[in-house]
């Protein structure tokens, strides 16, 4: 073929159909394409969305259900049942008078609360404790005092209502029925106490002024008084005893004596009433109730012996009259060192300087309770230290510095009260570090809770 004549020819025709595909093509490559992450990212937050909610959902299913059959399951597991539960209780005689309503009611509600967590510290309910022992409150009121008892019902405690378990009229001793009435810190009243006697569902009741504070378990003492068994041996032997006395087979009373009360060799000391660890009896309650009746009660005491010191018309006098007469060999004497501390001298006053005053427990030798080491002591009872809600403790020197580490316990106890207390309702904002701010009761500064 000549070259000029194919120069020379038209262009071949393309087909229609390639044509409109070259055109479709070059439309789509200039469209601009959505970008694949866009969707990703919407579903990713869809996803998220859907996982917090599941989440959430599960958490509240989990808190409200399946939480607490947990918990109710460890706690069967791994939490130690109590050997028992131990009885705690103390007794309300009175409201006090108008010008001491305001230390009144620190007694009351400050002095009940920091007792009770005293207790709770020692106990089975603080693992870190070691006890074995669970513990209930009790409140014995008194008629007269129902309506100061409030507090007492917020605290924890049961509230008993109980008036004397005697009608004084009746008592057959004129000495006794006369005098009784005007004795002590609140007469008979006071025996509202042997109701504690009467709580006949616990193995052991320890009674308890409101002015004594538990630092360590007591379990050693509740071991005794329940079994017979290897755990009962060894708790005798770690038990500290007064005069190295033999404990009995059987002991249905633990309690210390008051020797500051009576004079030096006096043969029967009172019972220290602001600590009593007994075996509740009802026969032990109805003989208490007849013995009163009786009267038998003159100057020289119960029996014409159990006497003559403070308190010996009451409790103090008639518990030694009833274990030391009635049922001897029954009770233990502890330690007054180590139980219901109260740092009292153990001998009588000098008459002269660089004089040796004889023991006023009759003995040769006798411990000095205003120096022992506090580490050593189980309960503590302010006494002679006075209430910490005085805010003025002895200024004797002798026992000067035990009194200001016997508060400090105390005031610890109620700053870990109240701290526990406040967590308890997302509140632990306020400063607890003064609780005296001056010298005299009219300084303290009661709870608010």
């Amino acid at each position: 073929v000549c070259p000029t004549t194919i120069r020379n020819q038209p262009p071949p025709l393309v087909s229609t159909t390639i044509m409109v595909r070259i055109a479709t093509g070059l439309s789509r490559q200039k469209r601009p394409m959505a970008k694949p992450c866009c969707y990703v990212r919407f579903l990713l937050i869809i996803a998220s969305l859907a996982f917090v909610l599941m989440l959430s959902l599960s958490h509240r299913i989990y808190t409200r259900e399946i939480e607490p059959l947990l918990l109710h399951h460890q706690y069967n597991i791994y939490q130690p049942q109590p050997k028992a539960t131990i009885a705690y209780a103390v007794s309300l005689t009175g409201c006090g008078a108008k010008d001491e309503a305001v230390n009144k009611a620190a007694a009351l509600t400050d002095g009940a609360a920091v007792l009770k967590h005293s207790i709770h510290l020692s106990s089975i309910q603080n693992p870190e404790s070691g006890s074995k022992y669970d513990y209930k409150m009790y409140a014995f009121v008194h008629p007269e005092a129902i309506h100061c008892s409030g507090p007492f019902t917020k605290l924890g405690y049961e509230v008993l209502i109980r008036d004397t378990p005697v009608n004084i009229t009746e008592i057959r001793g004129d000495f006794l029925r006369e005098r009784l009435p005007k004795s002590g810190c609140c007469g008979e009243k006071e025996f509202i106490k042997l109701y504690a006697y009467t709580l006949l569902d616990y193995p052991v009741v320890v009674h308890l002024d409101l002015d004594t504070l538990i630092l360590r378990p007591l379990d050693d003492l509740f071991d005794v008084m329940i079994d017979d068994s290897d755990a009962s041996s060894l708790a005798r032997n770690k038990i500290p005893v007064m005069h190295d006395a033999e404990i009995p087979k059987k002991v249905d009373a633990m309690f210390t004596r008051d020797y500051n009360s009576i004079n030096a060799g006096d043969k029967h000391a009172g019972v220290q009433g602001g600590f009593l660890v007994i075996r509740p009896s009802q026969e032990a309650f109805d003989e208490y109730v007849q013995i009163i009746l009786e009267g038998n009660f003159n100057g020289g005491g119960w029996g014409g012996q159990y006497g003559f010191y403070w308190g010996v018309f009451q409790i103090q006098g008639l518990c030694a009259y009833f274990y030391d007469h009635f049922h001897p060999e029954t009770s233990l004497e502890l330690n007054r060192c180590v139980y219901n501390l109260m740092a009292d001298s153990p001998r009588e006053e000098p008459k002269t300087d660089g004089f040796q005053s004889r023991c006023l427990d009759g003995k040769d030798g006798c411990e000095d309770c205003q120096k022992v080491d506090l580490a050593t002591a189980k309960t503590i009872h302010f006494t002679l230290c006075r209430k910490p809600w005085m805010c003025h403790s002895s200024t004797k020197t002798n026992r000067k510095e035990l009194c200001k580490k016997l508060h400090h316990e105390w005031f610890r106890v109620r700053k870990d009260f109240e701290l526990t207390e406040r967590a308890k309702n997302g509140n632990t904002s306020r400063d607890l570090k003064d609780f005296c701010r001056g010298d005299g009761p009219q300084f303290y500064v009661p709870m608010e809770l």
